[in-house]
């Protein structure tokens, strides 16, 4: 990607319109001014797009509006992308830098310049720090994305089509692209809010060829031959600029009437020839040599030819019009037309392959010594120099491991021959986690293989660089055991490692705090975790920062102090890499916070979390954090009363458990199925289910609970079936021992769920009094946290319970004997009893938006952010929405848009409904 530096307006006159950041058209260059009125109508589209096949003038429009908007004091930012820009954790830096570019244009600026303001919780994270950022600039914004083609990464084109739907009133995003982009144009452009140029409107009309052809000297064209020209070429700009280029030879002059044949890719073959023959030997060499360059600049110029005047040269091309742009205001990078450069490469790997491949070498060796490795690895193979590209990509892959750019890495490694990556074992390495991370299972496979022989090989040093990924492979294959054997010969309490060890150590301790939490140890997690991040830190890693948000507050969750586990994934949240990783450090943090979410009720928000982030869940999720999301989202559509939508949720789930062969994912699903079953009173279809599941409730899998499994897994399945089917004494017998397992290692949510189904089982037995106990206990270690759907998700059964208790007067006034309590803090009667008015609410029984109980404070569905509780106290105060965004300074859009989440926290559906709730909180 080039982002140009955009800082001053034009004053040219309009035939020589600024053609390029900081550059000025070529003479003779067409205003065109029939396409400028179609976009600068009123009110202007936020987006406009130019798709078309290559040349067909998409930049040099581009350039024109630039010109335009610039001149109108608008802050321009120009972005050419390239292949790379799919890695995403790439296209977010550069996003970055141009935003920043785009504050220092801007007089002032409601945050500092280059700051992230804090995403809004209810909000799209994917876009907001985007949006919020331009939204607070205080001028119109214009943004050209040009080369947008080259975007195929589906969670990138989510990103943008998220963003161009919201894009804040004063920001104006204009595309280049050959085809189509898949980011909503169809619905942008029937809501009047896109138009779209394509091929058949930046065609040139016979006027605009005529003054096209007008501005050369001495050419004297008769109108014969420009309607000749004009019918031949069919109005395609490159077509023109290429016969303007020729028509100084009196072949392709007299060949005008010969030429009807040619399609239009031979025309311009036929032209270029034409084109090249007109320059003397010493242009012609130095354009076939440098063409073969993607991008160019003096300094590479001259190491790949021998020159020492390249730029002078470069100049004095873009002057003659030769298919040449300046790609900076400093005119220090430039780069071919794709049709020009196309021909001029060909023409030298034909007649000069030798010649080909020493270009190649010089730019790779060049790049590779500026530090620029994404070219220097494309030369180094188109060159045929696989060894040198290897060589490279091994330097550079510790640094984009360490920030997250897996995608890069597993793009180049795809280009390499597998022997070529043996023979670097630090290499094997690095792309073992960029494609462990990513799931890439079959890639992995041979880079697996590789690893093993390593581990086999008796070598001590290739036994130690390999033994932190090939743990983390098996944790990612669930083959916990596996996992625990060989991270523990690694010392990860080392402190003295740097760099790219330090991210390693870093990796095989948290990695040590997930398997502590699953052995149930959570003290020794914490001390891992902590661990992991002052490794990572040590060795400037970013790129496992969510990894380790998400397994701490696992941890937290665990041991039941959910408010505070909620709290760190909704921080994590606002970290705006979690806007375009597509890997596991940012699924893993989304799927915990979607379950979290669903377990304090806040379903609405749970489900758009889910869905914003599908693509990312699907793809690069662990086991435990993608069964977390997966069925949360299957609960809440039952929750909402869509049934057939809940078992689509389930089957996604279960291909994606068996192409990824993950057995106990597999068995997770069928015991939600189960569940559901149950839930529905077909005892019968439950038990044909649970036939088919492979369990081992008391087993060596009891030895590990992962902490998808906290509050599932065989034990809870099958104990939940005893329950149904009469079989109580059994249930409570497996129940009994489990609770003693669960007390002796914290795990207080489990705890919870099995005193939930104890008390059940104790009610099924017509034992209400001890039943009434047992879920006492459930809501004494539940109500610090504040679960919820723990208890509804257990069905009519449980609600009921809790109905008959809410219903006994003094059924929460009598706590259990102390002998009885669980070690974890016992609140009073007071908060169980809100807990448990709060689950009934959430059951349907008691309207959301009755009035709080005696001593209960209004408590939102969600906790407010600050900014949210500003607008509702303003809103209290009787603030018109103009008025509140003139107060905070922001849109009324913003302010719409925060209202509605606001609404759907506090489970209200008007403007008196929540003053009236902001006066029970104490706002007003």
């Amino acid at each position: 990607m080039a982002i140009s530096d955009q800082t001053e307006a034009t004053t040219e006159t309009p035939s020589a319109a600024s053609a390029r950041p900081g550059g000025i058209l070529p003479t003779g260059a067409v205003v065109r001014s029939d396409l400028l009125a179609r976009v600068f109508t009123d009110p202007v589209p936020r987006v406009v797009l130019l798709q078309a096949p290559a040349g067909h003038g998409k930049t040099t429009f581009m350039q024109q509006a630039r010109t335009h908007w610039q001149a109108q004091g608008a802050a321009i930012g120009w972005v050419s992308l390239d292949e790379g820009d799919n890695d995403t954790s790439r296209l977010f830096g550069h996003l970055q830098s141009l935003l920043k570019r785009l504050e220092a244009q801007s007089t002032s600026t409601q945050t500092a310049s280059g700051a992230i303001p804090k995403v809004q919780a209810g909000r799209a994270p994917r876009s907001d720090w985007v949006v919020d950022r331009l939204e607070q600039l205080d001028c119109r914004v214009v943004v050209f994305l040009d080369e947008f083609q080259v975007l195929t990464n589906r969670s990138i084109l989510d990103f943008f089509r998220t963003l161009l739907e919201r894009l804040p009133d004063n920001a104006i995003f204009v595309i280049g692209s050959r085809t189509v982009p898949e980011i909503g144009m169809a619905r942008l452009t029937v809501n009047g809010h896109a138009v779209v140029l394509r091929a058949q409107d930046l065609r040139f009309s016979l006027s605009e060829a005529e003054v096209f052809f007008a501005g050369v000297e001495g050419l004297d064209l008769s109108r014969k031959e420009l309607e000749s020209i004009h019918e031949r070429s069919e109005g395609w700009p490159a077509a023109l600029q290429l016969y303007r280029l020729s028509l100084a030879s009196p072949s392709v002059r007299e060949s005008l009437t010969n030429i009807a044949t040619f399609r239009p890719r031979d025309l311009a073959d036929y032209l270029a020839d034409n084109v090249l023959d007109l320059q003397d030997a010493e242009v012609q060499q130095f354009l076939r040599e440098t063409a073969l360059l993607k991008r160019v600049c003096a300094p590479l110029c001259d190491a790949v030819t021998g020159r020492k005047d390249s730029q002078s040269m470069l100049q004095f091309l873009e002057r003659a019009g030769l298919f040449l742009r300046s790609l900076d205001a400093d005119d220090y990078w430039f780069k071919y037309h794709t049709l020009f450069s196309g021909f001029l490469a060909r023409q030298l790997s034909e007649q000069n392959p030798e010649r080909t491949s020493h270009i190649h070498a010089r730019a790779a060796q060049w790049f590779a010594e500026q530090a620029d490795y994404d070219p220097a690895i494309y030369h180094a193979l188109a060159g045929g120099d696989v060894g040198l590209a290897a060589e490279i990509l091994d330097h550079w892959a510790s640094r984009l491991i360490m920030d997250g750019n897996l995608m890069t890495v597993e793009r180049w490694y795809d280009s390499l021959p597998i022997g070529e990556i043996e023979k670097r074992p630090d290499l094997v390495v690095k792309v073992a986690y960029a494609l462990a991370f990513l799931r890439r299972r079959q890639k992995l496979e041979p880079i697996q293989a590789i690893l093993e022989r390593f581990a086999a090989s008796g070598d001590a040093d290739l036994v130690a660089r390999s033994s932190v990924v090939r743990s983390m492979i098996l944790i990612i294959q669930d083959d916990i055991a596996g996992a625990s054997e060989v991270v523990r010969t690694v010392d990860v309490r080392d402190d003295t490692a740097t760099g790219f060890r330090a991210f390693e150590l870093g990796a095989g301790a948290n990695l040590e705090g997930f398997l502590a939490i699953a052995a149930g140890e959570p003290e020794a997690a914490h001390e891992y975790l902590s661990l992991g991040r002052a490794h990572s830190e040590r060795a400037g890693a970013a790129f496992s920062w969510g990894y380790a948000v998400s397994t701490a507050g696992a941890n937290l969750l665990i041991q039941g102090y959910l408010q505070e586990a909620l709290e760190k994934f909704r921080l994590g949240m606002t970290d705006p890499g979690i806007s375009l990783d597509e890997s596991v450090t940012s699924a893993v943090l989304v799927a915990c916070y979607v379950h979290a979410l669903y377990e304090v009720d806040a379903l609405d928000e749970a489900r758009a979390q889910f869905e914003q982030y599908q693509s990312v869940i699907r793809n690069a999720a662990l086991l435990d954090y993608m069964a977390l999301s997966y069925i949360a989202l299957a609960r809440i559509h039952d929750a909402q009363g869509e049934a057939a939508l809940a078992q689509e949720r389930l089957d996604e789930l279960e291909s994606i458990a068996y192409s990824s062969n993950w057995p106990r994912l597999v068995r997770n699903i069928n015991w939600e199925r189960v569940r559901r079953a149950l839930a529905q009173g077909e005892l019968d279809r439950a038990k044909s289910i649970a036939s088919r599941i492979d369990t081992d409730p008391v087993g060596g899998r009891s030895l590990w609970v992962p902490f998808s499994e906290a509050a599932e897994g065989d034990l809870v399945g099958c104990v939940r079936l005893d329950i149904a089917d009469g079989r109580c004494d059994r249930a409570l017998d497996r129940l009994h021992r489990a609770l003693t397992d669960a007390a002796d290692r914290r795990r207080v949510r489990r705890q919870i769920k099995l005193r939930i189904l104890e008390a059940l089982a104790y009610r099924a037995q017509g034992e209400d009094n001890t039943a009434r106990r047992a879920m006492q206990k459930a809501l004494s270690l539940a109500a610090p946290g504040g679960f919820i759907r723990t208890f509804i998700e257990e069905g009519d059964a449980a609600v009921q319970l809790l109905r008959d208790m809410s219903e006994v007067s003094s059924g929460l006034n009598v706590i259990a004997p102390a002998a009885e309590r669980c070690d974890h803090a016992t609140p009073g009667a007071e908060r169980m009893h809100n807990l448990m008015h709060r689950i009934l609410r959430g059951a349907g029984i008691e309207r959301a938006q009755s009035a709080p109980l005696e001593g209960e404070s209004f408590q939102p569905l969600e906790a407010l952010t600050e900014r949210e509780q500003q607008i509702l106290t303003l809103l209290a105060n009787g603030a018109s929405n103009r008025a509140m965004a003139e107060a905070i300074f922001v849109s009324e859009n913003t302010i719409k848009f925060h209202l509605k989440n606001i609404y759907s926290k506090l489970a209200v559906s008007s403007r008196a409904q929540a003053i009236n709730a902001a006066h029970q909180m104490g706002l007003v």
